[in-house]
């Protein structure tokens, strides 16, 4: 009995939800790898079984066969989520589409149910059981993510994890709006920018690594061919070099005379371990910072105007008030 058991949960872990689906003898791999030996005739008879307690489906032979859970089947954890993990779940559902696409959401869809399913049964007392007690409050201006597909998301995802290349039906920005290249696509990571997702990879078997932005897949669909990793490729060394329009520049030690109001926020969230606050008396504070010399440095304190103003290092002193310059003159 503990064998079986210890075989039909680890059958259960091993099934996909829909749309994707895995067969037995695939099951059966995974099982043998896990350390649970057993046999197709014994995972079909599981598989009978199970369905008759779980949402779980089989396809028709003619679509290949397979099993999947059903798309919406609820979550289920051991041991039982609880309360301050919920709350956790509610704070991630609600900061992603702030800066992600929603179908990145839809994928966590089945953990936010269950998140929102305790948090509702474990309120009581002061909290209004059909309340929701979470919110996100965005710092700054941000702009609506694009449309994603999601069986695009799906198929690029899986691919990545999977280390298989996908095929894809690619419209860039200069294309016109029926224009498409179809590319077979080697995932080497993801990066988030902004509220933008690129596929980072290299295109059949070149070895050249490029970029593709996610939202600009029209469609995707995946091979059985392993993909390809060039010879030395690190992401965060190729995210470093500038291949995202912001290289990463040499560590200066940053002083800058912030107004005390524009600078509360940097002594919750300072912007380096070294960071010191000194009081110049009045309204006006001084912050010293080690920080890399990046463009988004730049930016951040241009952002400030008139409530900040940079003393070291010269160069990047000179360099902002260029800016403000260039700023007013344009006006």
């Amino acid at each position: 009995m503990p064998d079986r058991l210890l075989r039909q949960w680890a059958i259960l872990c091993a099934i996909p939800r829909a749309p994707l689906k895995i067969g037995v003898a695939a099951l059966l791999a995974q099982l043998k790898a896990s350390g649970a030996p057993s046999n197709e005739r014994s995972i079909e008879r599981d598989l009978q079984t199970l369905s008759r307690v779980f949402p779980l489906l089989q396809a028709d032979a003619a679509d290949g066969g397979g099993w999947s859970w059903s798309a919406e089947s609820p979550a289920f954890d051991l041991p039982a989520m609880d309360g301050p993990s919920a709350l956790a779940l509610r704070m991630i559902e609600q900061f992603i589409p702030a800066v992600l696409p929603g179908a990145i959401g839809e994928l966590l869809a089945p953990q936010f149910a269950r998140a929102r399913t305790v948090l509702r049964a474990k309120r009581a007392g002061e909290f209004d059981p059909s309340s929701d007690c979470v919110r996100i409050v965005p710092r700054a201006l941000t702009l609506l993510p694009p449309r994603f597909n999601f069986n695009v998301v799906r198929v690029v995802y899986e691919s990545l994890w999977s280390r298989r290349r996908f095929t894809t039906n690619y419209r860039s920005r200069a294309a016109g709006h029926e224009e498409m290249q179809s590319y077979e696509v080697n995932p080497l990571g993801l990066v988030v920018l902004g509220s933008l997702v690129y596929v980072v990879c290299t295109l059949a078997d070149e070895q050249d690594v490029g970029q593709l932005a996610l939202h600009r897949m029209v469609s995707a669909a995946p091979t059985d061919v392993q993909a390809m990793t060039p010879d030395g490729f690190d992401l965060d060394l190729y995210i470093r070099r500038g291949d995202f329009q912001f290289p990463a520049g040499s560590a200066i030690r940053l002083k800058a005379k912030f107004a005390r109001a524009a600078a509360l926020s940097l002594f919750d969230t300072p912007l380096s371990e070294d960071q010191v606050i000194e009081d110049l008396g009045g309204e006006h504070v001084l912050v010293s910072a080690t920080v890399d010399d990046t463009p988004q440095l730049e930016w951040w304190l241009l952002g400030f105007g008139k409530q900040a103003q940079v003393v070291e290092p010269l160069d990047l002193k000179r360099r902002i008030l260029e800016r403000k310059i260039d700023l007013c003159s344009s006006e």
